[in-house]
């Protein structure tokens, strides 16, 4: 009788103190860097239809790195735009640029716009 209940309680024992151990979520030690090369598409389908030398609303060239650069060195106002809910001031104007992508262009200007 003895021995059945020593091994029930070790049983027990061995049971209750096994543990699952979670495995953690691998940290990625680079965070994606947007470049110039990374947001030029999305410049050239969201922006180029207007900011581009043979549009009519050509106002700011967006159609080379040079000229970005240019305009973000002087009065940079394209994240305001970006996040801007007035119709007349926000770029694009239609509004139709995904938040991912705006997230990408945004990160690029904040980590210094990279070529």
């Amino acid at each position: 009788m003895r021995l059945i209940l020593f091994s029930a309680l070790l049983l027990a024992i061995l049971f209750t103190s096994c543990k699952k151990e979670e495995i953690p979520e691998p940290i990625d030690p680079t965070p994606q860097v947007e470049t110039y090369s990374s947001v030029k598409t999305i410049l050239e389908s969201s922006c180029l239809g207007c900011h581009s030398p043979n549009q009519n609303a050509y106002i700011v060239d967006l159609t080379n790195y040079e000229s970005i650069k240019n305009y973000l060195d002087g009065t940079n106002t394209m994240i305001d735009r970006l996040n801007s809910d007035d119709e007349f001031y926000r770029m694009p104007p239609s509004g139709n640029l995904s938040d991912a992508d705006k997230q990408k262009l945004i990160d690029w200007i904040n980590d210094g716009y990279l070529e």
